[in-house]
């Protein structure tokens, strides 16, 4: 019998399961799926900068995150030879009228007191930093940060589970908590119940509706829908637009574009008004986009929570965790979540202040 059952087989759930297994627990890895292939297949793996001077939940969380990721990156690679593609090829917010470009130029003393590196760009400098922006970007605010790619990055971490001897499941569909006298002993599953004294509740979107859990976990799914256009050497950095959407250039000439956020329960449809505002808004910022190939569109289900925070650490029941509810921007602070949720198990001094990411917040 392991130690620890991991309910949930994306970027989150599989670093969960690594963190704890380095730890030196016996660890499984149950997906109702092909790990990996739900929300953070859907991904853009967007990093945001790091915010050394801000004190809230949400920054430290992605703070810790930003500092792992390039570790993980080289450490995935030495496991199993595959590159994830993380990239600091940083993060470029635009400007499209005058007042949002002196919005940005106010901004950068206050981000440079922060912590964070910042260029305020218009003119000739913004051109030469992005020269196939169209007329329509203004001026730009250029931060560090990159990207990960997101498929790969999932891909790896499960190959390196399973060549560390931790076994990840596909198509294990869990349908409930087992409990005993206020403590976790398992899962329930078509195929027989399964014991562990751990249990992790990392299945994204589907994480509310998993019987067992308390308290219950207030998560629901908001459909993204994303595609990626066939542009080699178009963009350099990550485009942030503030209102979406975004472009997040790959190694591969891609071009990903994304993404919706509705509210449409599992409907998993592409529609015509969705993909419609993804182009026109891309080809708005970058012209040259008109002419290119649509490579691929899908959609993925972002689990969000109640309070826009992830849920992460120890729920009413003993033994049970949750590591979930992180919205559209799983990929970027994943490894600081399962690092959290892993010293929270372990009863290790977590990294950052666990608290604010308590599921019994939402007990009270």
């Amino acid at each position: 019998m392991p130690d620890a059952l991991v309910i949930g087989g994306g970027i989150i759930g599989l670093l969960c399961a690594r963190e704890l297994h380095r730890g030196g627990m016996r660890v499984e890895v149950l997906d109702r799926d092909q790990p990996g292939r739900q929300a953070s297949w859907a991904s853009a793996g967007i990093v945001t900068p790091r915010i050394p001077a801000s004190q809230s939940a949400g920054a430290r969380l992605n703070n810790l995150s930003v500092e792992r990721w390039p570790v993980l990156a080289a450490e995935l690679r030495d496991e199993t030879g595959m590159d994830v593609e993380y990239r600091e090829n940083g993060c470029l917010v635009p400007a499209f009228d005058a007042d949002g470009a002196s919005r940005l130029r106010d901004e950068v003393p206050t981000l440079e007191a922060a912590g964070v590196p910042c260029r305020f760009l218009d003119g000739a400098a913004l051109r030469e930093a992005e020269p196939s922006l169209g007329p329509s970007v203004v001026a730009g605010q250029l931060l560090p940060g990159g990207n990960v790619e997101n498929r790969r990055a999932t891909t790896a971490t499960a190959l390196a589970l399973g060549r560390a001897g931790v076994k990840v499941h596909a198509g294990a569909l869990v349908t409930g908590i087992l409990s005993r006298g206020g403590k976790a002993v398992g899962v329930r599953t078509p195929e027989g119940d399964r014991g562990a004294d751990v249990v992790v509740l990392a299945a994204g979107s589907w994480s509310g509706r998993i019987p067992g859990a308390d308290p219950p976990i207030p998560v629901v799914p908001q459909r993204g829908q994303i595609l990626a256009l066939q542009a080699p050497s178009t963009v350099r950095a990550v485009i942030l637009k503030e209102d979406d959407p975004y472009l997040v250039p790959r190694v591969d000439g891609r071009v990903i574009v994304g993404a919706t956020r509705e509210f449409a329960g599992y409907d998993g449809s592409i529609t015509a008004g969705g993909v419609a505002w993804l182009l026109s808004s891309a080809i708005e910022m970058v012209p040259s986009f008109a002419g290119c190939p649509i490579a691929d569109i899908w959609t993925g289900f972002r689990p969000v929570s109640a309070d826009g925070l992830p849920i992460i650490g120890q729920s009413n029941v003993e033994g049970l965790y949750y590591c979930t509810g992180h919205g559209p921007s799983g990929v970027g602070p994943a490894p600081g979540s399962a690092a959290l949720l892993a010293a929270l198990v372990l009863g290790k001094e977590p990294p950052i202040p666990a608290e604010a990411f308590s599921p019994r917040r939402f007990a009270r």
